[in-house]
């Protein structure tokens, strides 16, 4: 049963739609940002069936805008090394997950 459910998490994506976004990506967004912000419908058939996206260093406004606009997907988010900026435009990363 095991190898079953294991070889469902990593496969079903693979096989589960294009990877042609339907309509333009907004322009300027990283794979990271469309992923998150403009998923393809293989990519939500992949989270309806368990996957969980890992986004790395993914700046801290970004994060927020997700959480406010996406979050009937919230479960199928992980947030490693978010990005803070500084008022004087220093930056550093979070090392643990949200």
């Amino acid at each position: 049963m095991k190898t079953r459910i294991w070889t469902a998490l990593v496969f079903a994506p693979l096989l589960s739609g294009s990877p042609v976004m339907a309509g333009d990506p907004p322009a300027g967004l990283d794979w990271q940002e469309r992923r998150l912000l403009s998923p393809t419908a293989g990519q939500l058939r992949a989270e309806d069936l368990g996957r969980v996206s890992i986004y790395d260093g993914i700046d801290e406004r970004l994060v927020g805008r997700a959480l406010d606009t996406k979050f009937e997907r919230v479960q199928s988010m992980m947030f490693v090394g978010i990005r803070h900026v500084e008022p004087d435009g220093g930056e550093w990363a979070d090392d643990d997950c949200d």
